[in-house]
């Protein structure tokens, strides 16, 4: 039996490794790329978490298949899109607080927070919104140092040596 000549083998052998080789590819990082290129998109257009443009984002990440290399990538991005769509429960710009004959710096402070930040909440310019927040800043940061030396009554602060009378 013969053998054929050494360059037609190394030929046949190599087309059969690249033809195997064809079959086996990963198609994860280019799915993962497609994916990524869109959600950079999104990105730039600045659109909110909530707007349905990232479900399609979102179900291409999850297209990646399991056992591709890429899948780590896409499920850091969906973990990072389902964290960004949670809702997130508002933090209130101030406690109400009470007014009138009675009340304690303390209230009084922070009756006066209280309704710069409806006044914030309502109005209708970025410039008005942000003097007020700025107001409502110092005045919150006032709040605070009065809270900080406020005491109920009964526990009032006396210098060392003095005690309660």
């Amino acid at each position: 039996m013969r053998i054929a000549h050494p360059r037609t083998s190394a030929a046949l052998l190599l087309a059969g490794l690249l033809a195997l080789s064809g079959c086996s590819t990963d198609p994860g990082p280019e799915q993962l790329k497609k994916a990524e290129d869109r959600y950079q998109e999104l990105i730039n257009q600045k659109l909110p978490a909530q707007d349905p443009a990232w479900t399609e984002v979102a179900a291409q990440f999850e297209a990646v298949p399991k056992d591709s290399k890429a899948r780590p990538e896409a499920d850091k991005r969906l973990a990072a899109l389902k964290a960004a769509q949670e809702k997130v429960p508002p933090r209130p710009l101030a406690r109400p607080g009470a007014t009138g004959r009675g009340a304690s710096d303390v209230e009084a402070k922070r009756a006066a927070c209280e309704s710069l930040a409806k006044k914030m909440g309502e109005a209708r310019t970025d410039a008005t919104r942000n003097m007020l927040r700025k107001v409502l800043e110092s005045c919150q940061t006032d709040l605070v140092k009065l809270e900080a030396h406020d005491h109920p009554p009964g526990e009032e602060v006396h210098p060392p040596g003095e005690g309660a009378r």
